[in-house]
């Protein structure tokens, strides 16, 4: 597991070169907290190593003067530095950063029609690059460049785009905007495909379950989009894809039954926000956010702070317009958002809520949350907490009575074998998947059990590789009862 969960590379104004800010993986809060309590010359001996790793692995031919090391808005440790002067261009450390990056396989959907990229798509940190090269043809747009001041541009209709190569701002229409940085990779300039899109007045939409990236313009008087009807096509199909219902397409197409056919032109009205509408089951109401103040205290930070409310880091930040450097002051003013998670029909009193990770199941099992889990097979059943995990739930047993029930149901032996399970937590039922095999950090002591165990939901990731598993997703319709 990798010591540093992302980083932020800034010109230093005051020397030639870069200051390096490194952000400590959450995940890692124990070890977080022992850095903190350090002096400066032991937390130089411990992190300086690491240090030094990380830039010789990201940054060769880069200059850093001077290393941050962050635990969430609050700075942990400086570390200063002479590495070897700049060999490459601006645009080096993104491209470094993309070298890593995962190539894009899932499909995207422009107007009704899969795109035939010029250059691959790559996936950085849940971020979709797309090349500038295909840009035209995607939007009907078109692209300038000035070598001499490194500016991109792209224009549309009445819309202006510009932004100098690698930085995390841009203009539209003279107006200064935040955007996730463009980048070189092998010679093709590399831009956000959401961040243009949505400037040049589009909408997107991901889901998750099929992998699909749904780009497309509204009629901007009725808010609707013409669709094609495609061979494979169906209401359900559709509906998914533009995270809108079956109820609302036929209402709004005038639909009496289910059956479409090839060529059909149908009025779709999509919901562009970035959750699904999936769900198989009728629900009882609808899920709901209210929100409510904390006042900062010394020594408060935000991830602390999410801990304590039950609300991922990322989150937290976003609804405050922060990001990871921000500094808390004391008597600040969080806004805190409470979720409200409606409870869904389950198939059977044996089975669970199939409730969706990301928009539900992390706000009804937060971390440091106790759970009472029933294995679907064998209806065993024993305790655990949620420790930590952003992409899925990572938990350990709460006593290490509940670790030898959690290796008897696996049959002697911790695996890395998927089961369909039940957690209950608060009177609630979810489905869910888990692996039993112990790994990495453990917070619970004397519970006989070194490490944590992996719990899936409905849409949740591997942390590996930020991509779902198939094998837990098939056990988790397993214990909803829907597979």
């Amino acid at each position: 597991m990798s010591l540093f969960s992302h980083y932020r590379l800034t010109e230093d104004k005051n020397n030639n070169g870069y200051i390096l800010t490194l952000y400590l993986d959450p995940n890692l809060t124990e070890f977080s907290k022992e850095i903190s309590s350090m002096d400066d010359d032991q937390k130089e001996a411990v992190l300086g190593e690491k240090v030094k790793d990380f830039i010789k692995d990201n940054f060769k031919n880069v200059k850093i003067n001077a290393v941050k090391i962050m635990l969430g808005s609050m700075l942990v440790a400086t570390i200063s530095l002479a590495t070897p002067a700049i060999g490459a261009n601006a645009a080096q450390p993104a491209q470094s950063l993309a070298s890593q990056a995962v190539v894009q396989n899932d499909k995207i959907i422009i107007n009704g029609k899969q795109y035939n990229f010029t250059r691959t798509p790559l996936v950085i940190n849940g971020t979709t690059y797309v090349s500038v090269d295909d840009i035209p043809g995607m939007f009907n747009a078109q692209v300038w460049w000035n070598s001499q001041s490194q500016t991109v541009g792209i224009n549309k209709d009445n819309t202006q785009i510009a932004f100098i190569l690698g930085s995390s701002k841009a203009r539209v229409n003279g107006k200064q905007v935040q955007m996730d940085p463009s980048f070189v990779y092998n010679g093709k300039t590399m831009v956000p495909l959401r961040f243009v899109a949505e400037n040049l007045g589009m909408q997107v939409i991901w889901d998750k379950s099929t992998k699909t990236i749904t780009v497309f313009s509204l009629n901007s008087a009725t808010g609707t989009l013409t669709y094609t009807v495609k061979s494979g096509d169906t209401l359900w199909k559709l509906a998914n894809q533009y995270n809108t219902t079956v109820h609302e397409l036929k209402s709004l197409n005038n639909l009496s039954g289910d059956i479409i056919y090839v060529g059909q032109l149908l009025k779709i009205k999509p919901n562009a926000k970035d959750q699904k509408n999936t769900e198989p089951l009728k629900t009882q109401n609808e899920n709901t956010v209210t929100y409510i103040t904390h006042t900062v205290q010394a020594g408060d930070n935000m991830w602390d702070l999410s801990i304590k409310y039950g609300i991922p880091m990322t989150e937290l930040l976003k609804v405050n317009n922060m990001n990871e450097s921000t500094v808390l002051y004391i008597g600040q003013k969080i806004t805190v958002p409470v979720h409200h998670i409606a409870v869904k029909e389950r198939v059977s009193e044996k089975h669970g809520e199939y409730l969706d990770w990301w928009t539900e199941a992390q706000y009804v099992f937060p971390i440091n949350k106790v759970a009472t889990v029933t294995d679907f097979q064998t209806g065993r059943s024993f305790k655990i907490k949620r420790t930590t995990g952003a992409f899925h739930a990572d938990c350990e047993p709460l006593t290490s009575k509940d670790a030898a029930i959690i290796k008897e149901v696996w049959g002697g032996s911790y695996s890395w074998q998927e089961r369909a399970v039940i957690v209950e937590v608060d009177g609630r039922k979810i489905a869910a998947s888990m692996a039993s095999m112990p790994h990495d950090i453990d917070y619970i002591k004397d519970n006989n059990f070194n490490g944590h165990f992996d719990l899936h939901f409905r849409n949740s990731t591997r942390h590996k590789d930020g991509k779902i598993s198939e094998a837990h997703q098939k056990q988790i319709r397993v214990a909803a009862g829907v597979s």
